[in-house]
C-alpha cells in the first residue's frame, strides 16, 4: 500500500482514458507496483503536446497518493474494490508529468499496434461506425456513448460488443479457411493459428473473455493437432486455472466471471443443444441457459437483467454472426488493402447500419424489459449458484421445463421478499451536496424518491468539456435503489428546480417507470424543469400545495407548503410531512427562516414532537431558526450535505443551535447514506461509514 508523495518513473497501461481537460487509468510505478493514476492538463497547448505521447511512452512524475474514499453507499462506485480487482493499491494524484522515454519490450510494441488499428479504424471508417467496429474488431468499448450502453443493457446484448469466443471463433474459422484456400496443409495451419491468436488476443486488448476465448480454441487445436482426446469441460477448467495462476486478481473481474460462467452453462447443457432440430429453437435454448447459469453473477454486479434479451438475442446474434461482424472484418481487411472498394461498400452498408440502429433504439424503449430484484446478500448468492447446479444435475436426466423451477427459486423467493416485509424504511441518501431521500412503504405499497441531487455545473473551457460528465442521478440515485430491487416510482418528488436537487432528475425518469412527479407550483417555467418535458411522456405532473396530500394505510403524507402558485425560491420548496403511526418526518427542501415561521403560523400544532427532520437547506444559516427547533423539538435531524463543500454548510451558528437545543444530528458528508427503519416497537438509524 503506497502512502505520502512520490516522485519517480511511471507509464499508463493500455487502457487509460483522456476526457476532458484529464487523463486516467491504471499506472505502472518504476518498483512495478499498479496504481491508479489521474492528471488534469493545465492548458490545451499542454494537452496537446503531451496527448499523443502518454501511450507506451515512461514519464517522470511526481504526486500524491490519496486515501480512498469509502462510497457513499453499499451500492455505489467502490473505488478500493476497483483497485483490488486489477492489482492496484492506492489512486495517484499527479502534479508533474513529463516525457523520459519511450516503452520497450514485447508487450509495448503489440499495445503501439493496437493503438495504431484504433487510429487507422478512426481515420478510414465512417464516424458513426466506428465506436462499434472498435469494440467488435479489437475490443475497444471507450467510444460506446452512456445511452448505447444503456441500450445494449436493456436488450441483453452487451456481450456481442465484447470480444468472446465467438468473434474468436469466427476469426479462427476465416483464417483456417483462408488458409487451406492457400495450399497449407490442415496441420500447418492449426500451428500458424496457435501462433496467430495470442497475437490477436494482445490486440483485441487482452480482456479476459478474450484470452478464455483463445486459450481454449487454442488448447483444442492443440489437442486436435497431436491427436489427443480431451474433454472440453477439461479444457475450461484448465484454462481456468491457468489464469487464476497467472493473475490472481482475474477472479475478480466481472468479465472473467461471465466469461467462464457462459461457458460452463453452454459446456454443461450439450445434451441438451444436441436435440435442438431449429436454429431459431437453438439460438433461443442458448440464450437462455446462458442467462440462467449466468444470473446470480449478473444480480451481483448490475442487479438485474434483461428480460427481453431471450427473444432479442436470437435475433442479434445470428445477425451479429452472420452478417455484421464479418462485414465489419471484411471492411477492415478493405481499407487496409483498398480504401476506395472500402467505400463503395460503406455506401450500401452504413445506410442498413443506421437503420439497424434506430430499430434498437426503439426496440430498447418498450417498458418492463428489466428485471430488477436487487443485490443479493452472501446466503442468496450461495442458493442461487447450488440451484444452477441443481438443475444441471437433473437436467443430465433428461431436460423438462419444471426443472428450471429448481434453479430460480431462490430468484422468485428473493424477489417477493421486500412485499413482505412489514418495516416502514426512510433513506437520506449520500449524494454529496444536495438532497435525496427514498421512501419505501411497509409491504412495498409504496416508493416516493424525494429530489435527486445533482452537481452545479459552472461553465468550463472547451478542453476541459468531458464527454461522459459525472451524473449524480445515474451514478448514485439509480444505484441505490437497484441494488433494494426498485425499477419504478410512485411519485418522483422535486421540493424545487435547484440543480443539487432536481438535476439527476431526467436521468431518473429515463432508468425507471414513473407515475408521477411533484413540483413546486410555478417552477414548471423554470429552465431546469422545462429541460425535463421531453422525459415526462406518460408520467401525470402534480402542482401541490399546502392541503394537498394522500394516505395508504396508517401512513399519510400532507404538503405544509407552499401556500400560493407563483414560485420565487428558496421559501417556495414543498415541505412535507410524513406521519406514520406515532412517527412524523419532515421534509423541508431549502426552506429557509421565513418559510419556516409561515408553517409554524399554519401547522406549528402539527409539527409538535417530529420524529426526523431533513434540515432545510442544507443547514445554511438562513434556515432552522430556534424557533422553528424549539416548536418541533426533532428526535434526530439530517444535515444533507457534500464533503468540504464550498459554501460551509452546515453553518457553524446552525450547529451550535442544534447543540444548544441538545438536538440530535447527523451529517451525510460524515456518516455517508443514511437509513432510518421504522418497526412497531421504534426505528433504528444505520449509516454507510
Amino acid at each position: 500500500m503506497y502512502t505520502g508523495e512520490y516522485t519517480g518513473a511511471a507509464s499508463f497501461k493500455d487502457g487509460f482514458k483522456i476526457d476532458g481537460d484529464a487523463v486516467r487509468g491504471f499506472m505502472v510505478l518504476e518498483d512495478g507496483g499498479i496504481v491508479y493514476g489521474n492528471y488534469r492538463f493545465s492548458t490545451p497547448e499542454e494537452m496537446q503536446r503531451k496527448t499523443g505521447l502518454i501511450h507506451n511512452s515512461v514519464f517522470a512524475v511526481s504526486g500524491v497518493f490519496e486515501e480512498i474514499d469509502i462510497p457513499s453507499h453499499e451500492y455505489a462506485f467502490d473505488m478500493g474494490d476497483y483497485l483490488k480487482s486489477n492489482g492496484a493499491s492506492a489512486v495517484f494524484t499527479i502534479n508533474e508529468f513529463e516525457y523520459q522515454k519511450e516503452s520497450t519490450g514485447f508487450l509495448a510494441a503489440m499495445a503501439e499496434r493496437r493503438e495504431l488499428l484504433k487510429t487507422h479504424i478512426r481515420l478510414s471508417f465512417p464516424e458513426n461506425l466506428t465506436s462499434e467496429a472498435e469494440a467488435l474488431l479489437i475490443g475497444e468499448r471507450e467510444a460506446l456513448t452512456t445511452e448505447q450502453q444503456q441500450i445494449q443493457q436493456t436488450l441483453g446484448i452487451s456481450h456481442l460488443f465484447a470480444i468472446s469466443g465467438l468473434h474468436v471463433g469466427i476469426i479462427s474459422g476465416l483464417l483456417y479457411f483462408l488458409l487451406l484456400r492457400c495450399g497449407v496443409r490442415k496441420e500447418d495451419a492449426m500451428l500458424l493459428l496457435l501462433i496467430i491468436l495470442p497475437f490477436y488476443a494482445l490486440l483485441a486488448g487482452g480482456a479476459p473473455s478474450v484470452w478464455r476465448a483463445v486459450s481454449m480454441t487454442a488448447a483444442v487445436l492443440a489437442f486436435r493437432l497431436f491427436r489427443i482426446r480431451m474433454p472440453i469441460a477439461f479444457i475450461l477448467l484448465l484454462s481456468f486455472i491457468f489464469f487464476i495462476l497467472l493473475d490472481p486478481y482475474v477472479i475478480y473481474k466481472i468479465g472473467f466471471q461471465l466469461s467462464y460462467g457462459a461457458s460452463f452453462g453452454i459446456i454443461y447443457s450439450m445434451k441438451i443443444l444436441e436435440k435442438m432440430q431449429s436454429p431459431i429453437r437453438l439460438g433461443l435454448m442458448v440464450t437462455f441457459l446462458s442467462q440462467f447459469t449466468l444470473y446470480p453473477i449478473l444480480l451481483i454486479h448490475f442487479y438485474g437483467l434483461s428480460l427481453s434479451s431471450f427473444f432479442v438475442n436470437s435475433l442479434f446474434v445470428p445477425l451479429y454472426t452472420i452478417v455484421i461482424l464479418p462485414i465489419n472484418i471484411l471492411l477492415l481487411g478493405l481499407t487496409l488493402l483498398y480504401q476506395p472498394f472500402a467505400d463503395f461498400l460503406f455506401y450500401f452498408y452504413e445506410p442498413f447500419r443506421t437503420f439497424l440502429e434506430k430499430w434498437t433504439v426503439w426496440l430498447a424503449e418498450w417498458p418492463g424489459q428489466m428485471w430488477i430484484p436487487g443485490k443479493p446478500s452472501g446466503i442468496i448468492v450461495i442458493a442461487m449458484l447450488a440451484g444452477v447446479i441443481l438443475f444441471y444435475s437433473y437436467a443430465e436426466k433428461g431436460f423438462r421445463w419444471w426443472k428450471i423451477g429448481i434453479g430460480m427459486l431462490p430468484a422468485v423467493v428473493f424477489t417477493a421478499m421486500p412485499y413482505f416485509d412489514g418495516a416502514l424504511r426512510v433513506t437520506f441518501i449520500d449524494v454529496g451536496q444536495g438532497d435525496s431521500a427514498l421512501v419505501e412503504l411497509p409491504y412495498r405499497r409504496g416508493i416516493y424518491l424525494i429530489d435527486t441531487g445533482g452537481l452545479l455545473r459552472f461553465g468550463r473551457e472547451g478542453f476541459e468539456e468531458r464527454n461522459r460528465p459525472f451524473e449524480i442521478g445515474r451514478q448514485v440515485v439509480a444505484p441505490y435503489l437497484q441494488g433494494n430491487g426498485i425499477s419504478r416510482l410512485d411519485a418522483l418528488i422535486l421540493s424545487h428546480p435547484d440543480a443539487d436537487h432536481a438535476e439527476g432528475a431526467d436521468e431518473i425518469l429515463q432508468l425507471f417507470l414513473v407515475d408521477e412527479i411533484h413540483m413546486s407550483p410555478g417552477s414548471q417555467k423554470t429552465e431546469l424543469a422545462i429541460g425535463l418535458d421531453q422525459e415526462l411522456n406518460g408520467v401525470t405532473v402534480r402542482l401541490p400545495g399546502r392541503g394537498s396530500g394522500w394516505r395508504d394505510g396508517i401512513t399519510s403524507f400532507s404538503y405544509l407548503s407552499p401556500t400560493d402558485g407563483e414560485y420565487e425560491g428558496n421559501n417556495d420548496s414543498l415541505v412535507l410531512l410524513m406521519e406514520h403511526g406515532i412517527h412524523k418526518v419532515l421534509f423541508t427542501g431549502d426552506l429557509e427562516i421565513d418559510g419556516e415561521n409561515e408553517i409554524i403560523k399554519n401547522d406549528g400544532d402539527l409539527l409538535e414532537n417530529t420524529t426526523i427532520l431533513k434540515v432545510g437547506h442544507h443547514g445554511s444559516k438562513t434556515s432552522s431558526g430556534e424557533n422553528f427547533l424549539v416548536k418541533l423539538k426533532p428526535e434526530l435531524s439530517i444535515f444533507s450535505t457534500g464533503e468540504d463543500n464550498r459554501y460551509g454548510h452546515p453553518a457553524e451558528e446552525v450547529k451550535e443551535r442544534f447543540e444548544n437545543l441538545s438536538l440530535a444530528t447527523l451529517n451525510t458528508a460524515e456518516t455517508g447514506t443514511i437509513e432510518i427503519v421504522f418497526k412497531k416497537d421504534g426505528y433504528t438509524v444505520s449509516t454507510m461509514k
